[in-house]
């Protein structure tokens, strides 16, 4: 069963994620920060990580740059509120397989989520 941790800070968008992925019978972690985030990871092996870019003390590029020092090797997923082009770019420079601007459509990243693991 394919592991995916989601790392948001906006607790409707957490919820409204994992139940959706969940009926796709993903199994599916939650955090609130990345530093309980990078916890989870040192303790599960996560087939894909989808993060937010945005959030209080440490943000989702931040979480990136730990997750590849830590050798994370599932697929990474971001998703933005704020349309800076330039955080995308650099998102994917890190490594994350795409960018979903929120409003998110839960079937688009299950479905980009599926296409990766």
């Amino acid at each position: 069963m394919t592991h995916v941790l989601i790392v948001d800070d906006e607790p409707l968008l957490r919820e409204e994620l994992e139940e959706a992925l969940e009926l796709e019978d993903l199994d599916v972690s939650v955090s609130d920060s990345v530093p309980n985030a990078l916890a989870q990871c040192a303790e599960t092996d996560f087939d894909a990580v989808v993060t937010d870019l945005k959030m209080p003390d440490v943000g989702g590029l931040e979480f990136l740059h730990q997750l590849k020092e830590m050798g994370f090797k599932g697929a990474m997923f971001v998703v933005s509120g704020h349309g800076a082009e330039s955080s995308r770019e650099e998102a994917m420079s890190l490594g994350a397989v795409a960018c979903f601007a929120k409003p998110i459509d839960p079937d688009d990243l299950i479905e980009a989520i599926t296409g990766a693991v």
